[in-house]
C-alpha cells in the first residue's frame, strides 16, 4: 500500500516526460555502450589504447561538472536536457559518417567519445537536479529506483545488444540509431518545467557553492569520498572489460552486448529492490554492504577462465552497483538544499564520475605490465580494504539524520 501511493505520485505529468525523455536518451547510450569498445578494439587493440577511450568517457565530468551543475540550478533543466541531447545527435551523425568512410582514427575516436560526454554531463546534471523538485523527499528511493531500473533496462541491458547486433551489421549503425534516439529524447524534454523554485540571487550562483556545501557537510564529505573511491575501483574493471570478455573469458565479440546484459540484469534488481533494503537495513548498512560484494564480485572475476563463472560475478557486480547508487543519489539529494541541487550534484559527479577515466587509465598501464587479470584483482582488493575503512565514518556522519545541510 505505501509503495502504491508512493507510485501514484509519480504518475504526474512531468516526471511521466521526464521518464519518456530519459528512457530514449538512455536506449541511445546504451547502442553506444556496446558499440564503442568494440570500435575501439577494431582501431587500435592495444590495451591502452581501448582504456584510453574507456577513460575518454568520464574525464568531461573534470571539466563540464561544475559549470553543468552552475547550468542546471541557472536554467530551465528540461530545455537544457533537451539542447544537450540534440548536441549530442549532432557528434553521433559526424562519428557515424567517419566510420561509414573508413576515416575514424583513434585520436578521433577519443575526441568523439570526449565531447559527447561533455554534453551527456550537462544533460545528466539538469536530469537529477530535476527529480527532488517533481516528487515528494520520501519518494525519492521509490522514483530513483526507477529511473535506474529504466536506466538499467535500456541503457545497460537491450542497448548493448542491440548495439553490438547493428555493429556486426555495419559499425555505423549504431552510431546513426544514437542520433536518432537523442533527437526523439529532447522532444518531451524541451517544455518540461519543474515546479516553481525560488531564482538565486546572483552571490549565490557561483558554481564554486556546490563544492563548498559538498566539503562543508561532514556527511555529503564523507559520502562523496565513498562513492568516489569505489567509482575509480570500477573504472579499473570498465577499462579493460571488453579486453578480458573477448580474450580471456571466451566471449565472442558479436555476444559481447549479451555479457553486458549480466550486468544489467543485476542492475535492474538492484534499483527495484533499494527501497526494501533500506527500509530493512538503513541506508549506510545498504552501501557499505554493496561495496564489499561489488568486491567480492571483482576478485571472482579476476579468477575466472570462462564466462559461465565470470558471467554470474558480472550479475551479483550489476546488484550491488544498482543498490549502491539509488542510496547514494537518494541520501546526496536528500542533504542537498533546492537551490543548491544541480551545483551540488555536479560537483559530487566531477569526483565521482571523474575518478572513473582514473582508473580506467591506470587499468590500461597495469595490465600493459601485469596482464589483464591485474586491474580487476587490485580493484577487488582495494574495495573491501576502503568499504571496511569508511564504514565507521559512514554510519557516524549520518546518525543525526537526513535533512538538507544549511544553503
Amino acid at each position: 500500500m505505501r509503495i502504491a501511493r508512493k507510485a501514484r505520485r509519480l504518475r504526474r505529468r512531468p516526471f511521466a516526460r521526464l521518464w519518456i525523455g530519459f528512457s530514449l536518451a538512455s536506449s541511445g547510450d546504451g547502442l553506444l555502450l556496446g558499440a564503442t569498445p568494440l570500435l575501439a578494439v577494431m582501431v587500435d587493440p592495444h590495451p591502452v589504447a581501448v582504456s584510453a577511450v574507456a577513460a575518454a568517457d568520464s574525464i568531461p565530468w573534470l571539466l563540464m561538472a561544475l559549470p553543468a551543475g552552475a547550468f542546471a540550478d541557472r536554467f530551465e533543466r528540461g530545455p537544457l536536457m533537451a539542447l544537450a541531447n540534440v548536441w549530442r545527435a549532432a557528434v553521433m551523425i559526424f562519428a557515424a559518417l567517419l566510420i561509414a568512410s573508413g576515416h575514424m582514427r583513434l585520436w578521433i575516436l577519443i575526441v568523439v567519445v570526449l565531447v559527447n560526454s561533455a554534453g551527456r554531463a550537462v544533460y545528466y546534471s539538469s536530469y537529477q537536479a530535476m527529480v527532488p523538485s517533481l516528487v515528494e523527499p520520501d519518494a525519492l528511493e521509490h522514483a530513483n529506483g526507477m529511473l535506474a531500473g529504466t536506466e538499467a533496462g535500456t541503457e545497460h541491458l537491450a542497448g548493448p545488444i542491440a548495439g553490438t547486433a547493428m555493429f556486426a551489421v555495419s559499425a555505423s549503425v549504431p552510431f546513426y540509431a544514437d542520433a536518432v534516439a537523442m533527437l526523439m529524447s529532447s522532444l518531451p524534454l524541451t517544455g518540461l518545467r519543474a515546479k516553481a523554485r525560488e531564482q538565486p540571487e546572483p552571490s549565490r550562483t557561483s558554481m564554486w557553492e556546490g563544492v563548498k556545501l559538498l566539503f562543508g557537510d561532514r556527511r555529503l564529505r564523507v559520502l562523496v569520498l565513498i562513492v568516489s573511491s569505489l567509482a575509480g575501483l570500477q573504472g579499473m574493471e570498465t577499462g579493460v572489460l571488453v579486453l578480458l570478455a573477448t580474450t580471456l573469458w571466451g566471449v565472442h565479440t558479436g555476444a559481447y552486448g549479451v555479457f553486458l546484459a549480466a550486468g544489467a540484469v543485476g542492475n535492474l534488481i538492484g534499483s527495484v529492490v533499494t527501497e526494501r533494503f533500506v527500509g530493512r537495513f538503513g541506508s549506510a548498512s545498504t552501501l557499505i554492504g554493496s561495496a564489499v560484494v561489488s568486491g567480492a564480485a571483482y576478485l571472482v572475476m579476476a579468477a575466472a577462465n570462462g564466462w559461465q563463472v565470470a558471467g554470474p560475478a558480472y550479475l551479483a557486480l550489476g546488484i550491488a552497483v544498482g543498490l549502491g547508487s539509488v542510496v547514494a543519489i537518494s541520501l546526496r539529494q536528500r542533504l542537498t538544499p533546492p537551490e543548491l541541487m544541480g551545483r551540488v550534484g555536479g560537483a559530487w559527479r566531477g569526483l565521482v564520475w571523474g575518478a572513473a577515466p582514473v582508473g580506467a587509465l591506470l587499468a590500461g598501464s597495469l595490465a600493459a605490465l601485469g596482464g589483464l587479470r591485474l586491474p580487476i584483482l587490485l580493484a577487488g582488493v582495494l574495495q573491501i580494504v576502503t568499504a571496511g575503512l569508511l564504514a565507521r565514518p559512514l554510519f557516524r556522519s549520518i546518525r543525526g539524520g537526513a535533512q538538507p545541510a544549511p544553503g
